[in-house]
């Protein structure tokens, strides 16, 4: 499959060579980082809709998720702060939370989305700003509308749902090729029985939020954190040399996030004429004035935190007790441990020791 471009535009030469014929391009022109988009971030949901068994989506921007969620019915304040006014399948509204997650960082994003696409989920992602979409099918009314997107330039991908890659990957940098067994691990409940704090409230809901942030995890930029709450991936920190930095962004966003479900959404009335990419920047600006910094996360019980390497300090902990976190789950091996556990006891905050580290580069 040649390409439009590599990396950058004046990478002039690129393509694609998939011996196995797993991924169908429907439309459009694509560039390597498409690619790199529509590759990891089909792992992620395919993966979620396997260990969940719900529908799921992913919005993806430069080779990492800035939201993830699983089908939930929206209640009217998701709704106005994601500017739905149509009716959504359950595929359609986990797509509506992933990008509600943080609809100014999705701008211009790509979409991976669990199960075939429809009309409802079609014309949802009709109406915002994308650059392309993977999936493992699509209805013909579905297609016909992606494919009329961005005058018709709008990236669509199918990919084979049974497609399984070999044992061994490689890759190739600076003209010497590395290979590794593949990331193939299995997040199933025996990754969470090893609670090390005294509190242990593990419920059906947050252990099945606890695997889709470790989920998550797998397929974002180290040095990664993320929050997730109900079904959905409310915050992400990524890319971070500090994992205290990486703790921060991801509570922040969380926090901002929380901060426009509890907007009051009357003041949209007046502006029933704006685009939606207008709308959101409104929204934002509603948000900063009313609640500034303000921490209110801590007001929605629970949320969880997970980290994809071990804590090497308590800071983190501190923080997350800040923005109300009750859960979190890490491999441990720091050698300050014990004094990380002491201090979650003294919050009252669930440590699961999960064993395994998530790094992905």
């Amino acid at each position: 499959m040649k390409l439009k471009y590599g990396m950058n535009p004046y990478q002039d030469y690129a393509e694609v060579i998939d011996k196995h014929n797993a991924l169908e391009l429907k439309n459009g022109n694509p560039s390597v980082i498409n690619i790199l988009d529509a590759l990891n971030s089909w792992q992620l949901v395919k993966e979620i809709g396997q260990t969940l068994n719900t529908p799921a989506s992913t919005s993806f921007k430069h080779v990492t998720p800035s939201g993830v969620a699983v089908a939930k019915v929206l209640d009217e304040k998701e709704k106005q702060a994601y500017l739905i006014k149509q009716d959504l399948s359950d595929l359609a509204s986990s797509y509506a939370r992933a990008r509600g997650t943080d609809r100014l960082a999705s701008f211009g994003d790509f979409i991976a989305l669990s199960h075939p696409v429809d009309k409802q989920t079609a014309l949802l992602i009709k109406s915002e700003v994308s650059d392309g979409i993977i999936a493992p099918g699509y209805t013909d009314e579905a297609l016909e509308i992606l494919c009329a997107k961005k005058k018709g330039g709008y990236v669509v991908f199918a990919i084979d749902a049974n497609y399984k890659p070999e044992e061994i990957e490689s890759r190739e940098i600076f003209g010497i090729t590395v290979k590794q067994k593949r990331n193939n691990l299995k997040v199933t409940d025996d990754l969470f029985t090893n609670v090390v704090t005294a509190s242990n409230g593990l419920t059906p809901q947050i252990l099945s939020d606890l695997k889709l942030g470790m989920l998550t995890l797998k397929y974002t930029q180290s040095n990664s954190i993320c929050v997730v709450n109900n079904g959905h991936v409310i915050g992400i920190g990524s890319g971070q040399q500090s994992r205290i930095l990486c703790s921060n962004l991801a509570l922040t966003k969380a926090n901002v996030w929380y901060q426009k479900s509890r907007l009051d959404y009357s003041f949209l009335n007046e502006h029933a004429d704006l685009k939606r990419t207008e709308l959101d920047q409104l929204i934002e600006q509603k948000r900063q004035e009313t609640y500034a910094d303000n921490i209110l996360l801590n007001q929605l019980p629970g949320t969880c935190l997970l980290s994809d390497g071990f804590f090497p300090q308590k800071d983190n902990i501190e923080l997350a007790n800040q923005y109300g976190i009750k859960f979190i789950a890490t491999p441990m091996g720091s050698i300050r441990d014990k004094e990380i556990i002491d201090t979650a006891d003294k919050y009252g905050i669930t440590i699961i020791n999960t064993g395994i580290r998530l790094f992905h580069h």
